[in-house]
């Protein structure tokens, strides 16, 4: 509004300022006395009637911004995790992510023909940053060579460009990603896995060592990184189905903690569900607690994965698009303060301090859950705490698989479900245990000749120094000792155990090793067993073992020459037959045939699957992951180069013959007749109602610590592959 209008405005407003109409005249009359001058308007009066005048009138209508609408708080979170990827959302340039995942990407289901990632996690949350950024053409799902439409609705505009990735186990997702994911242009990696890993008992250093793997690879190419955790499953018994994926959960956010990288919990109970209101009693609360989140995950069959529904796919969408953008919200209570203490005879004594943030009274049910290896004792589940009140908890446990404890970083990790009014949430509790701990420093030893040793370093976890002595028993053999460490001081023994010498000692075996350690009054066996595996060479016949546990004559034999490897299975006792869909065996061929010095150091191999009829003939090879021969392989591998035929001779003998192309391990030194030019293998064959392996640790398939070894000569050193387990 200009000056001179609100001048005009003010005159309106001034009294005696309104205009006359002219009359007719009057008749002259008396003279009456003259009337004061009436004194004209100063600034300051009109300025004032302006602003009177301005304020009464309507208030002008704007429509907010609903896009590119980041507060402050919001921005710096973007600048910190995910600077690039925020430069080229606000320029509306082309984006792509690389969801890297196992069955956590199952579940959703999309309308018609569309592809249902758009309907997962992955999907929702991309969609939520379409919206957020303008992003007018939506989201599009690159899947090469799928028939499923890859977008919603084909509307034009800048895209935001989905490619899924899967693998079975976060072991071997970097190798997928260095492969695969690098086909396109990728401009952000989500890592989505933990669920099959958590299920399959994977041990927390080997998801540690994936994640750094996987970092050092996005790194590598500029790239950037969010880590998703994995949902809890809710099988029977509860408590403990709750804690499978917990562990992996906390690695993660360690892992992302200590790398600046952004982390969300997928599994967030104060996202996913809302406790339904009940008595309050912890007996009532939790089973009603399981029945909505059990509603949350689709119905299978005992014993395998329960997927997200495609509800709980778009709330998982939403925790992680709200993560990225603000972080997880707070709850209604604090944890902090949390000890883990050894207290003997095969016990643990967990403690944490919870705290009410709020201003108001609060009532919470604290649920421990029991992760394996571990048994429940004893726990106090009902908590009352005034406004700011806080108090200390105590948890009993009894240790029931010492394969459980820590086996490198000393940490134990134990998830606690806490439940107060309509809030939950799964907190995983991580200690250091006291007074000392184990740290087992070789996992997995090759070519050991006469004995090994598995580097067993006994920590103290004290402020104070310490005295401890140890006992350890292998293959009939004692051995003990005392240490004395300094505060959190750590010493390694010098132990030097025997392998067997005898010629006929069996192919494989699973030998336990019995260690306890003892100090300030407690007692703490730490018992793992080790997996031995020696060294074959070309034209030696060697057994494969029955899952059962029952005899088997099931033999492998490998041969080799300048242009080919063959495995020849000889399936003595297998009587095939074909299933319902037709398929009489299963055999899943894991190959590391990386160069000598890479094949020392950890990796990953997929394994080549081959199916067949129970009849004889050709087997059908299933397609080969580019990385499939061990981290480094990146080639386009043609099945038909691969033969596998299942025979039988006149005795009626069954034998499935494998030939594979040596160009086929383009990284391998290929030196025949040289006992150090070696190939990482492990056969799994099911067939005939059974199934047989050639090695079988605690370890994923496609690790590639997990392989026996194969020396390229047929004069084979007596050599072992030791892993602890």
């Amino acid at each position: 509004m200009t000056f001179p209008l609100l001048g005009a405005l003010a005159l309106l407003a001034v009294d005696g300022l309104q205009a006359q109409t002219p009359e007719p005249p009057l008749p002259a009359a008396a003279p009456a006395p003259a009337a004061p001058a009436e004194a004209k308007p100063d600034l300051p009066t009109l300025q004032a009637a302006a602003r009177d005048a301005e304020e009464k009138l309507p208030a002008p209508e704007l429509k907010p911004q609903t896009y590119f609408d980041l507060s402050p708080v919001q921005r710096e979170r973007w600048q910190q995790y995910l600077p690039q990827t925020l430069l080229k959302l606000t320029r509306r340039e082309r984006i792509q992510i690389v969801v890297l995942g196992d069955a956590i990407l199952d579940g959703a289901k999309a309308e018609g023909d569309a592809d249902p990632l758009l309907r997962s996690f992955a999907g929702v949350f991309a969609k939520a940053l379409a919206s957020q950024f303008y992003y007018t053409g939506g989201v599009r799902v690159l899947r090469p060579g799928s028939k499923l439409r890859g977008k919603e609705s084909m509307v034009m505009g800048p895209e935001i460009l989905l490619q899924p990735l899967r693998t079975p186990s976060i072991v071997s997702a970097a190798s997928a990603l260095a492969t695969v994911g690098f086909q396109g242009k990728p401009d952000l990696v989500i890592v989505a896995h933990g669920l099959e890993d958590g299920m399959a008992g994977t041990s927390m250093e080997d998801i540690a060592t994936a994640l750094r793997s996987l970092h050092d690879t996005v790194r590598s190419h500029h790239l950037e990184m969010i880590v998703a955790g994995p949902i809890p499953q809710a099988a029977d018994p509860e408590e403990t189905s709750l804690a499978l994926t917990r562990g992996v959960v906390s690695v993660m956010r360690e892992f992302c903690a200590a790398e600046k990288l952004l982390f969300s919990d997928l599994g967030d109970f104060s996202r996913l569900i809302v406790p339904p209101a009940t008595t309050g009693e912890a007996h009532l609360i939790f089973p009603a607690v399981m029945q909505q989140y059990q509603s949350r995950l689709n119905i299978v069959p005992a014993g395998q994965i329960a997927t997200p529904t495609a509800e709980t796919h778009d709330s998982m969408g939403r925790i992680l698009f709200q993560d990225v953008m603000t972080g997880s919200p707070g709850v209604a209570w604090r944890m902090s303060d949390v000890k883990a203490s050894l207290a003997g005879q095969g016990s643990l004594k967990l403690e944490f301090q919870i705290a009410n943030t709020r201003r108001e009274a609060l009532s919470l049910t604290v649920l421990p859950l029991v992760p394996a290896g571990f048994r429940l004792k004893d726990a106090k589940p009902e908590i009352k705490l005034a406004a700011g009140a806080k108090e200390t908890v105590q948890v009993d446990y009894t240790i029931t698989d010492t394969g459980s404890l820590p086996i490198s970083d000393g940490k134990v990790r134990l998830p606690v479900l806490v439940i107060a009014g309509k809030e939950s949430r799964i907190h995983d509790l991580v200690a250091t245990l006291q007074p000392f701990g184990v740290a087992w420093g070789s996992r997995a030893t090759y070519n050991a000749e006469k004995d090994f040793s598995p580097a067993i370093e006994i920590e103290n976890t004290t402020d104070k120094s310490l005295s401890a002595g140890w006992e350890v028993e292998w293959g009939g053999r004692k051995q003990e000792g005392k240490v004395a460490l300094d505060t959190k001081g750590a010493e390694t023994l010098k132990l030097a155990l025997p392998l067997p010498a005898d010629e006929k000692t069996p192919f494989r075996q699973r030998l336990p090793l019995n260690l306890a350690v003892s100090a300030n009054g407690v007692r703490q066996i730490f018992d793992r067993y080790i997996e031995i595996v020696r060294n074959f060479g070309l034209k030696e016949y060697v057994p494969l073992s029955a899952v059962d546990g029952q005899a088997s004559a099931v033999t492998l034999r490998a041969d080799a020459d300048s242009m080919k490897l063959f495995l020849t299975f000889d399936l003595t006792g297998v009587d095939l037959m074909d299933d319902d869909a037709g398929k009489g065996f299963e055999l899943l061929l894991n190959l590391d045939a990386r160069s000598y010095g890479q094949r020392l150091t950890p990796g990953a191999t997929a394994a080549l699957r081959i199916t067949g009829r129970a009849g004889d003939g050709e087997a059908k090879v299933d397609e080969i992951a580019p990385w499939a021969f061990g981290s480094g392989y990146a080639a386009v591998f043609d099945v038909k180069e691969i033969t596998a035929k299942l025979s039988s001779s006149a005795s009626g003998a069954r034998r499935l013959t494998i030939t594979l192309p040596k160009t086929y391990l383009y990284l391998h030194e290929w030196a025949l007749g040289n006992g150090n030019s070696e190939i990482g293998i492990n056969a799994r064959l099911s067939g005939g109602g059974r199934s047989y392996f050639l090695t079988r640790s605690t370890r994923r398939g496609d690790d590639a610590e997990s392989l026996g070894v194969l020396e390229l000569t047929d004069k084979p050193t007596r050599r072992w592959t030791v892993r602890v387990e």
